[in-house]
């Protein structure tokens, strides 16, 4: 009863405590969010005095910025000290064909702060009434923040003391509720437990309460009652069983002293069950362990001869002759017998017929052993007068016999049949295992050999894959180096004519322009070499017929084949620049020399691009020759890979197919990239004979999970789904005779899972072939 009464206690200062802890987290939200909207307020004020100051200096600094007053900006940016919001000031004079000066006057120990507003004011200067402002410079004006967090500290105190006691009174009314409305009924309850005896179970709690309510302090009054009803009727039937339960006691009592003495005679007998389990156990995880046949027949000769008695012990194994045993273990007396063959008939020996018999095990007598010959030779002289004759198998298959010989009569009985019976069939197992242990060893060697023979054949299929595609490449390139170089030549054809006329024509041309006009000549030379936009042969026209229109407004003479030649050379565009040259009785003579100039540079431009283009094949070449003999993973970049390839294909691709990249940007991925470069140049090849090199031709490099997907999609001729399935095949192709090997796609299938990855098809009739190669983030294996 004590109890109750602290337990109420306890609810009461748990109840103080709560109230409390509610209050504190109430006062500490509160003055959280009135301090936040105090800050927000001072924070609205610094950057309402900003910007009243900044449109108090407007028009007055500007005006002193436009008539360059130094005296009157040093003034203003010195009384903007007298603001204490502003922790730093600048303004900015712009100056024409100068840099703009910045004057900055900061308050000692302001720092940039992040919650401190700053207002930016540009300032502009109207000359005259109507007239569109002109920016002379700006003004920028940073808060200070120590002033922000000076007028907070003001401001904080008056929250807490007047939230502190908005709470202290929240807290006092609470609790006078929950006193006047709880704790007095609790309390009573408390004490109504603490005088609750056995005897006084009968009498019923009873709230004193003006008007009966239905909450959780009547059900609690309820549950009281009915616990004293269930107590009461808890301890007769209590009275009630101890009776009965003394009865049965001394009955129980009887019955535990009979059966212990029958338990302790069965445990002795499954004492001697278990130690005999646990050493065949034993003998069965020692045969099982080895695959050698003969040391198995010699630790299974061993244990049973420590087991039961014997004089000799002897196992025959089935042998791949159908109608034979042999005899593989046989000690007789100590003395070894030779192995020896036994031929499997029912008339003949008795391992033979053990052997075929369906008994687990034969026990044979004397008269049988003197009357049947047992089919082992170099017996002992000393007949031999009982044996247990025990076939070995696993899974129905007869493996070989075991034999138990003794020269005592009637030794054997059913404990040692057991014996035999249970050790055989670990025996069986083992022997099981040896003989397929040395099968598979057999057949391992044989699959040994006839891989190596298979990579043999692989490594020269692989090859002449290699010998074929690599007579394509060199024909393809040396088409596409034909392009460049014939580039070259005829650039060069160009520049030495161009070159001749310009040494002939340009000295006379300069002496008869004046100096200011050698200027322009000299723009003209520089303009014309400037690249432009490049434009077709119609638009060239059509600017050529504005052009002329134009020089003929100017009476410029000849206009239309001038505007041509101002067209070739790029300066169309700034024409009335050129009116003075354009007016000179030379025209044509400086237009000309010009031009040749012009053609000089431009061929020699030519020249260099053909010879980065000879450059990149090389490259491409080199770099697709180029094999890691070690194997080895680096870092590669798959995109570089892909455009590689794309250049080796360029004489094919342009005869009129569309390259379509959608590059994803990856890190470089671990890979063998010799090899990936194979898989590349295999796919693009297929996919341009797929379209007969007219198409589109769609590339992609995305990221799908833990895979890098590359993607290389054609617009061919697409595959039925029975070539479909049947194109990773080796040797299997649709290509014509002598075109192809059927190896291209199986030695690409073999990279990509050397990568750990995988190579999905998409293809349908008609419409095209999508190839995705799947490749590991992680390192290839």
């Amino acid at each position: 009863m004590l109890l109750a009464t602290r337990n109420t206690q306890s609810l009461g200062s748990r109840m103080v405590l709560a109230t409390l802890a509610f209050c504190l987290v109430f006062t500490l939200g509160a003055v959280a969010v009135k301090t936040w909207l105090a800050w927000m307020d001072d924070v609205t004020a610094m950057r309402a005095e900003l910007l009243l100051v900044a449109r108090i200096y407007d028009h007055t600094l500007t005006k002193a910025i436009w008539e360059l007053d130094r005296e009157s900006v040093q003034s203003h940016l010195a009384s903007s000290r007298a603001v204490p919001a502003i922790g730093r000031a600048v303004i900015t004079i712009n100056h024409d064909q100068q840099p703009p000066e910045i004057l900055t006057l900061t308050r000692p120990g302001w720092q940039p702060s992040a919650y401190a507003p700053v207002e930016n004011l540009p300032l502009g200067y109207q000359t005259f009434a109507g007239a569109a402002p002109q920016r002379v410079g700006s003004l920028l004006l940073y808060g200070d923040e120590r002033v922000l967090w000076s007028r907070l500290k003001g401001e904080i105190t008056n929250i807490i003391i007047t939230q502190v006691i908005q709470s202290l009174l929240l807290a006092s009314f609470i609790m006078l509720i929950f006193n006047r409305s709880v704790t007095v009924h609790v309390q009573r309850i408390a004490r109504h437990l603490q005088a609750l005896t056995p005897q006084t179970l009968g009498e019923r709690l009873r709230l004193q309460r003006k008007q009966p309510l239905n909450d959780e302090l009547a059900t609690l009054v309820a549950g009281v009652n009915q616990l004293q009803h269930n107590l009461s009727d808890y301890l007769l039937q209590k009275q009630q069983y101890e009776s009965e339960l003394a009865a049965h006691r001394d009955h129980l009592s009887e019955l535990v002293e009979a059966r212990t003495v029958e338990l302790s005679v069965a445990n002795d007998a499954l004492a001697h069950s278990a130690e005999t389990l646990r050493q065949l156990g034993d003998i069965g995880k020692d045969l099982t362990a080895s695959l050698n046949p003969q040391a198995i027949c010699q630790s299974l000769h061993q244990h049973l001869e420590a087991l039961m008695p014997l004089d000799a012990f002897a196992v025959a194994m089935r042998t791949a002759t159908p109608d034979q045993l042999e005899l593989v273990y046989c000690v007789a007396d100590g003395r070894s017998a030779e192995p020896a063959a036994l031929r499997l008939d029912p008339e003949a020996a008795l391992i033979a017929r053990a052997f075929l018999a369906s008994s687990e095990a034969m026990l044979v007598d004397e008269t049988t052993l003197q009357t049947s010959p047992l089919g082992i030779a170099n017996l002992p002289p000393e007949p031999m007068r009982e044996a247990i004759l025990r076939p070995l198998s696993v899974h129905g298959q007869r493996l070989g016999v075991v034999i138990v010989l003794s020269h005592v009569p009637h030794v054997y009985h059913e404990r040692e049949q057991d014996i035999v019976r249970s050790i055989g069939a670990y025996a069986a197992i083992a022997l099981g295992n040896a003989s397929a242990y040395a099968a598979a060893e057999a057949a391992r060697q044989q699959a040994d050999q006839a891989l190596i023979e298979v990579r043999q054949a692989q490594g020269q299929l692989i090859h002449s894959e290699k010998m074929a595609a690599l007579g394509q490449l060199v024909a393809g390139v040396a088409h596409e180096i034909n392009t460049p170089i014939g580039a070259v030549k005829s650039s060069g054809r160009n520049i030495l004519d161009a070159l001749d006329h310009a040494l002939q024509s340009l000295p006379a041309a300069l002496t008869q322009l004046e100096p200011a006009q050698r200027v322009l000549f000299l723009q003209l030379l520089d303009l014309s070499r400037q690249p432009g936009q490049v434009i077709n042969t119609r638009e060239e026209r059509a600017i050529s017929r504005d052009l002329a229109l134009r020089l003929a407004q100017h009476g410029i003479a000849d206009a239309r084949q001038r505007a041509s030649v101002l067209v070739q050379l790029k300066v169309h565009d700034d024409v009335e620049r050129f009116l003075p040259l354009l007016q000179h009785p030379q025209c044509s003579q400086i237009l000309e020399t010009a031009y040749s100039i012009s053609a000089i540079v431009m061929n020699a431009v030519n020249i260099n691009v053909a010879v980065e283009r000879v450059t990149k094949i090389i490259f491409a070449l080199k770099t697709f020759s180029r094999f890691d003999a070690e194997g080895e993973l680096c870092e590669s970049d798959l995109r570089e890979g892909l455009e590689m390839v794309l250049t080796i294909y360029q004489n094919k691709i342009k005869q009129g197919t569309e390259i379509v990249r959608h590059f994803r940007e990856i890190p470089p991925v671990r890979c063998l990239p010799d090899q990936l470069n194979q898989v590349w140049t295999n796919l693009v090849s297929n996919a341009l004979q797929a379209m007969n090199y007219k198409g589109t031709l769609t590339l992609g490099i995305d990221v799908a999970g833990e895979y890098v997907v590359v993607s290389i999609a054609d617009t061919g001729s697409g595959m039925a789904p029975e070539v479909r399935e049947r194109i990773f095949e080796p040797f299997f192709t649709t290509k014509p005779a002598g075109e192809g090997t059927g190896l291209g796609l199986d030695i690409v299938r073999k990279i990509v899972e050397r990568h750990r990855g995988r190579i999905e098809v998409d293809s349908t009739p008609g419409q095209g072939s999508t190839f995705r190669v799947y490749l590991p983030w992680g390192e290839a294996t």
